[in-house]
């Protein structure tokens, strides 16, 4: 206890020393106008990591404190030194806290820049969602005892209470202060976790609530499943809330950024697809292995225990794919890097689950074919070959809609323009031609990564089934046994060479179908100036594979842009680096010799 106690001195000490003897060693530097160290700087890093963690040591003092007085026996009981602590972080931790948010408010107000730092930054960010994670916590205590027992946990009401309090305030301070672009990392991490804690209290609440009604009807709601019931219906109570303050009515209305996209992408498509298809292939497997394989129990009770869970991760899973694609379409209304970025990391999550399920039913089939011996004790072969025809089947459906959409964007010539934007230039709108699809950085990095990650398991698969293969040669001969033992690095390197060979065709294609440009001819940096249009500038790079910078005129005399015009003018120049001047005569390409 003794060295608890120097521990937390230490920690409230320390920063307090270094904090006074970095303002005093370097304060004279950087109003001197020296190139030393900025002491401001210095400064703010400690007092707002002292900030953060006197705001934490505060919180817990207080929470702890009053749920001993809430609960009057723990203060009659033998926790001497839970009370200590209390009373240690109430009494001191309350004041210098306090003290603290005296001082960071005084800077606040005399320094423009204190609230642009990045010191700042890093405590309006991380104090509120520190607070919002310790409130959740709390409050699915006080959900969980509410809806079980029920019983009114006095104790972790008062952490309710508190770390919301803390939550408030620090989230009113941030909104006020903080400027948009970096509280927008906040709402996105605040989003991430509400949506997080939502889905699975939804998926667990509806997977208890089948559970106790189709497998195990004798269990009521009042009987053995409450418990299970009353967690997972706190659990929603909890994400709930989150959800909407940060991402219904905070995220969702901000712009369009990459933190914007990084978590609708990702997480809100991609996360909640990954859930329905592991959901899908569970279930699945549970049902073919009944009906068709050799269930490890007879009691369907028990065989198909965890699938009513499963069948809720796949509607659950399913609903918020839904909204957030739903998210995501309004945001693009065209087909844009963003739409490729989804559509190729769909694509290559489905395709994973069927290379894996093939590999499964080579694995399945050899050993059908080289049963293994009595002694041998493993999943019956019918069950590995379910598993993989279970991928197959998930997999192999999704993976052929996400890159047929593909396809399509690669032989059409152009991407129809959305209802919103029929006003706009027509050669705008249809910007984005097959030859954008072709020339796509992530289209190419999907198909590299596949024959990167192709080539490494090949190679490795080569390696293993050789070492099989001699092992098996020096001990007594090529048997049945070798070949049984070289199944899986085998069935590895079928499905893998398979997956490449194709792929390896598809890159043939498109680079025969890349126009000069893009193939490596033609300019390798434009230059247009004229009117601002951003959109034109990507679609200009994307058709011809230079990197394009757009420029605007001043002067007035700028002629709209016409893609088709500028791409054949780029085209036409044999110079390294072109100009393209859009005037009221029209385009005038100049060629440049860039040092």
């Amino acid at each position: 206890m003794f060295l608890g106690l120097v521990s937390s001195l230490l920690f409230l000490v320390v920063p307090i020393v270094l904090v006074v003897w970095a303002v005093r060693h370097f304060g004279n530097r950087s109003t001197g106008g020296g190139g030393g160290i900025d002491a401001r700087s210095v400064r703010r890093f400690f007092q707002y990591l002292l900030l953060y963690g006197l705001m934490i040591v505060a919180a817990v003092g207080l929470s702890e404190l009053l749920g001993l007085l809430v609960e009057k026996p723990a203060l009659a009981g033998g926790d001497r030194s839970g009370l200590a602590r209390a009373l240690t972080f109430s009494v001191f931790g309350l004041p210098m806290f306090a003290l603290m948010v005296a001082w960071s408010r005084r800077r606040l107000r005399a320094d423009r820049d204190e609230a642009r730092s990045l010191g700042w930054a890093f405590y309006a960010t991380l104090a509120p969602l520190t607070a919002l994670v310790s409130s959740m916590f709390a409050l699915h205590d006080v959900a969980s005892a509410a809806l079980v027992d029920p019983r009114l946990d006095g104790a972790a009401l008062t952490r309710t209470v508190v770390w919301a309090a803390a939550w408030f305030g620090n989230w009113t301070v941030a909104k006020r202060l903080l400027d948009a672009d970096r509280r927008r990392v906040q709402l996105a991490i605040g989003s991430l976790i509400g949506l997080a804690t939502t889905v699975a209290g939804l998926a667990w609440l509806l997977g208890a609530s089948l559970d106790a009604l189709l497998v195990d009807p004798a269990k009521t709601l009042v009987g053995g499943q409450s418990n299970e019931l009353g967690q997972a219906a706190a659990t929603v109570v909890v994400g709930v809330p989150v959800w909407v303050v940060y991402w219904l009515r905070g995220l969702a209305t901000d712009r369009r950024s990459p933190l914007w996209f990084g978590y609708v992408l990702p997480i809100g498509v991609g996360g909640s697809l990954v859930l329905a298809v592991v959901g899908a292939s569970i279930a699945l497997n549970k049902v073919l292995v009944w009906f068709l394989g050799e269930p490890a129990s007879t009691q369907a009770a028990t065989h198909f225990d965890g699938t009513a869970v499963a069948g809720a991760c796949v509607v659950v899973g399913a609903a918020s794919w839904w909204y957030h694609r739903q998210v995501l379409a309004g945001a693009t209304p065209e087909r844009t890097e963003v739409t490729r970025v989804y559509e190729y990391l769909m694509s290559g999550i489905a395709l994973l689950a069927a290379a894996v399920g093939v590999t499964m039913v080579i694995v399945a089939l050899v050993e059908s074919l080289l049963p293994a011996p009595a002694v041998e004790v493993g999943t019956a072969v019918v069950n590995s070959l379910l598993a993989g025809v279970t991928l197959l089947l998930v997999g192999g459906p999704l993976w052929w809609v996400f890159w047929s959409r593909i396809g399509r964007a690669t032989r059409s010539d152009h991407s129809a323009p959305h209802a919103a934007d029929a006003d706009a230039v027509p050669s705008v709108a249809a910007a984005a031609t097959y030859a954008d699809e072709l020339a796509s950085p992530t289209r190419r990095l999907y198909l590299f990564v596949l024959f990167g990650l192709g080539g490494v398991a090949a190679v490795i698969a080569v390696l293993v089934a050789a070492f099989f293969g001699f092992q098996g040669a020096l001990k007594g001969g090529f048997d049945a046994q070798v070949v049984r033992d070289m199944r899986i690095p085998v069935a590895i390197l079928l499905a893998t060479g398979a997956i490449s060979g194709y792929h390896w065709a598809v890159y043939r294609d498109d680079r025969s179908r890349l126009p000069a440009a893009s193939a490596g001819g033609g300019p390798r940096y434009v230059l247009l100036v004229g009117a601002p249009d951003a959109a034109v500038g990507r679609a200009v790079e994307h058709r011809t594979g230079a990197r394009v910078e757009v420029w605007v005129r001043t002067d007035g005399l700028a002629a709209p842009w016409v893609l088709d015009d500028v791409v054949a003018a780029v085209r036409g120049s044999e110079a390294d680096a072109v100009t393209v001047v859009a005037g009221p005569a029209g385009l005038e390409a100049i060629g440049m010799q860039r040092p």
